[in-house]
């Protein structure tokens, strides 16, 4: 009996990690692309919303859906800020998930 509970718990583990973890991979790649962004956009004269349509239109190479509203773009004189904030909705059998990301960036131009 303890074989196949502990058998099913792994079972359970397992798809719950299935189901989770690309998401979270997702959001750790759309770090590294505004991380990216940031260090490109810094030394060019793009407007915050051309920035925040490139994003969104590479995030979705990650299976990260956002919108250009979803995206805040700051430019100050020195520096560039780049802050994405999402929900994914995760659905599961028993228990749906709402998972909330903040993800968020920031240049200083050293050319200054």
């Amino acid at each position: 009996m303890k074989s196949i509970l502990g058998l099913l718990v792994l079972l359970v583990g397992g798809f719950v990690m299935y189901k989770v973890l690309p998401v979270y991979w997702g959001d750790f790649k759309l770090g590294q692309l505004l991380d990216e962004q940031a260090v490109t956009y810094t030394y060019t004269k793009n407007s915050e919303q051309e920035i925040a349509n490139s994003i969104v239109e590479k995030a979705r190479d990650f299976n990260v859906l956002l919108s250009p509203e979803q995206i805040k773009v700051q430019r100050g004189p020195d520096d560039l800020a780049i802050t994405a904030e999402y929900s994914v909705h995760v659905d599961m059998p028993i228990h749906s998930l709402d998972l909330n990301f903040k993800t968020a960036t920031k240049n200083h131009n050293v050319m200054r």
